[in-house]
């Protein structure tokens, strides 16, 4: 292909742009390399909030399950209250049961029918082998007769007293049972406030290392977010490089075109002999470098 000829303002303008775009690649390549670097940074950080997350997730499920016992348990602590405090009502009540039981109960106890039937025996027996004198025979007569009626009192009250007896016994052994119910509660609700603790403390324990991790992690998001940042400014001035350079090319390549055009306009053939006409061309071109040599060439001026 011929070289095109450019006239000393198109070279001089060549040159600036051709250096320019020099410039502009050297500048296009530097802020690729820093761009292409910028985005391995950006993986780096992306990785390393993986394996944040990763490495949060068990720890914030142990949160949940520590949550859900502390739940759990916090509703069985206000049930086992709710027993206990029906429980205490029902020690109470048994208490008040015991001391009236105990106070129908006789305060002097009456002679047994065996205590009064030995004394009964052995009364008769002295009668039977001792000579006493009438007064004292008439006095044990009488002593006699009333064990006797003693002894059908007694016989009629000892079922009454036995059962007074009874009652009162079992109303002690269910205080018993009572307060053996309410200890064992008490003992119940201690426990559940303890793992309830436990169970606070863990959820607690668990939080702070959720809560370091959730920190780190937005460490690494503001600066990725600082990275990105960068690698949009790096791309707009990249975007505004690249325009440049194609405006250069473009207006390179324009000048080149002008020049081809001019040329052909200063070329075109027309009808004479050979040698005419190889005369003719040789002069044109000599004429179009002079031109080219002066200025831009303009037709039609």
């Amino acid at each position: 292909m011929a070289r095109v000829h450019l006239s000393d303002e198109d070279e001089r303008e060549e040159a600036e742009g051709r250096e320019r775009l020099r410039v502009v690649d050297r500048k296009i390549r530097d802020l690729r390399g820093h761009r292409d670097r910028l985005l391995s940074e950006i993986h780096r950080l992306s990785d390393e909030q993986k394996a944040l997350a990763d490495e949060r997730r068990p720890k914030q499920d142990a949160v949940e399950r520590a949550n859900d016992r502390y739940r759990a348990v916090g509703r069985e602590l206000a049930h086992v209250r709710q027993r206990r405090e029906a429980a205490r009502d029902r020690l109470q009540a048994a208490l008040v049961d015991v001391r009236l039981a105990r106070q129908e109960l006789p305060k002097t106890r009456a002679a047994r029918p065996e205590q009064i039937r030995r004394e009964m025996q052995e009364l008769e027996l002295r009668q039977q082998t001792v000579a006493l004198p009438l007064t004292d025979e008439n006095a044990l007569i009488a002593r006699l007769r009333q064990m006797r009626r003693e002894l059908d009192d007694a016989e009629r009250n000892q079922g009454l007293i036995e059962a007074h007896e009874k009652r009162a016994h079992d109303l002690e052994e269910a205080l018993k049972a009572r307060k053996t119910e309410l200890d064992q509660l008490s003992e119940s609700l201690g426990r559940l406030k303890t793992e309830r603790d436990h169970a606070m403390e863990s959820m607690r324990a668990h939080l702070v290392d959720v809560g370091q991790l959730l920190a780190a992690m937005r460490a690494k998001a503001t600066e990725r977010r600082g990275v990105w940042e960068q690698i949009e400014s790096v791309s707009r001035e990249l975007v505004g490089l690249e325009r440049e350079g194609n405006r250069l090319v473009a207006a390179s390549r324009s000048r080149r075109q002008e020049a081809r055009r001019t040329l052909g306009e200063y070329t075109r053939p027309t009808r004479r002999t050979p040698s005419a006409e190889t005369a003719y061309e040789r002069a044109a071109e000599e004429q179009l470098e002079e031109l080219l040599r002066r200025g831009r060439v303009t037709l039609g001026g």
